[in-house]
């Protein structure tokens, strides 16, 4: 165990500030995507293509990284990533054919996938499980102030500079961090130390000993993986495209386009501190049910935001703005579930970071999708249909969550 509360909460701190890093270094090209689109730099189709490359290989990575973190050091990982990530974010504006940004960004996504599975393979090692929990929103609230930073940042360097500079400060942004995060953990993290969430006995025949297959099985978390991909669909697809679909549908300029979509991570910060605390009450507490509350909730909300959204008034405007912020902060919310507590109740088997990275490569399945199938929507069909799809992958959701209730509840009754 970590001989202090402040290593703790040292711990806590880099894990944020890396996770900031990392999502400033992920999200640049979705948040200027709007200002490439309309200097012709990208087609809409290839910047389809480059966010699905970004998100493919962020999902297949998650699988590999949450396997090496559990049995690599994790924080060597995390510099790899942002190292990696760095050099990625300086060769993106570089590239002098918009088709060879997509391995680029490509590499990316695997880079930027070094990181989730050893932050909870950290977390999860020397915190208890509430801490834990506690630890997660720290974190995911990081990466939520760092979209908000660079929704804020990007359209001063739009208009001063260009979408380049974006870039490039990501990239300084990038090295900056992982020195000095690898230099603080090696001075205060003991991972080969006891922890926390490891000092229950294991009892045989259950399934922390059981094969990985049986595990997944006798969880309920195969069932829960189809709604983390419903969920990846919804929240990258409403990030990634708002600034788009506001542009477009409201005849606005891309700096306004831009900067009008910071509503969404502050809606998500609000939304998260909300879903910690009633996670602690009886109908959140339980992960599958509480994530089908969520989808519900979305799917309920994706119809006025359909019927207003060509309504040409401010009022309208506004309001599918707010529509659209409560909806990605519902998913935001329900990848909080997801993504963070339900790892972390595999910790006593020593499979949360293989469970982490299971469930974020089952994020990133979804964001894939949404990346190409709302370009193709939008193209075809326009933007009602594309918000009346996000109606239908919310009510997907929340068929996943009521079929995985049942067998999840079981396994969280199990191991309490």
């Amino acid at each position: 165990m970590l001989k202090s509360r402040y290593s703790k909460n040292g711990i806590v701190l880099m894990c944020t500030i890396a996770y900031f890093a990392s999502y400033f270094s992920r999200k640049t090209f979705a948040v200027v995507m709007v200002e490439m689109l309309d200097k012709g730099v990208v087609q809409r189709e290839v910047a389809g293509y480059i966010g699905v490359a970004l998100f493919v290989f962020y999902g297949l990575g998650q699988l590999i990284s949450g396997y090496l973190g559990d049995k690599l050091p994790a924080k060597y990982l995390m510099f790899s990533g942002l190292m990696v990530s760095a050099i990625c974010n300086l060769s993106l504006p570089l590239c002098q054919n918009q088709y060879l940004m997509i391995p680029v960004w490509a590499v990316n996504g695997f880079a930027q996938a070094l990181l989730w599975p050893p932050i909870v393979r950290i977390l999860s090692d020397n915190l208890s499980h509430e801490k834990y929990v506690s630890a997660n929103l720290v974190v995911t609230c990081g990466a939520h102030v760092s979209t908000i930073v660079l929704y804020i940042l990007a359209p001063i360097c739009i208009s001063y500079m260009s979408w380049k500079s974006v870039f490039f400060a990501s990239t300084i942004f990038c090295v900056v961090v992982g020195i000095i995060f690898l230099l603080a953990m090696c001075l205060i993290l003991r991972e080969s130390e006891p922890s926390e969430a490891t000092n229950d006995e294991n009892v045989e025949g259950c399934v922390e000993n059981a094969p990985l297959m049986t595990t997944f099985k006798r969880s309920g978390v195969l069932l829960i993986f189809l709604c983390i991909i419903a969920m990846g669909f919804m929240r990258d697809g409403i990030e990634s495209w708002l600034p788009t679909l506001y542009s477009e549908a409201f005849g606005r300029d891309s700096s306004e386009s831009i900067l009008v979509s910071v509503a969404l991570p502050i809606f998500s910060i609000i939304s998260l501190f909300v879903v910690r605390i009633i996670h602690k009450g009886k109908v959140f507490n339980n992960e599958a049910r509480g994530a089908g509350i969520l989808f519900a909730i979305s799917a309920v909300l994706c119809v006025p935001l359909a019927i207003l959204i060509n309504v040409q008034l401010v009022a309208c405007r506004i309001i599918c703005l707010l529509l659209a912020g409560i909806v990605c902060a519902c998913m935001h919310s329900c990848n909080f579930l997801l993504i963070s507590c339900v790892p972390g109740r595999f910790a006593h088997s020593g499979r949360a970071s293989t469970i982490g990275g299971f469930c974020n490569a089952c994020t990133y399945i979804g964001a894939a999708g949404s990346m190409y199938g709302i370009a193709m929507v939008s193209k075809h069909f326009g933007w009602v249909a594309t918000v009346i799809s996000w109606a239908f992958i919310c009510i997907v959701g929340v068929v996943f969550a009521i079929l995985s209730f049942k067998k999840y509840t079981a396994f969280l009754d199990e191991h309490r």
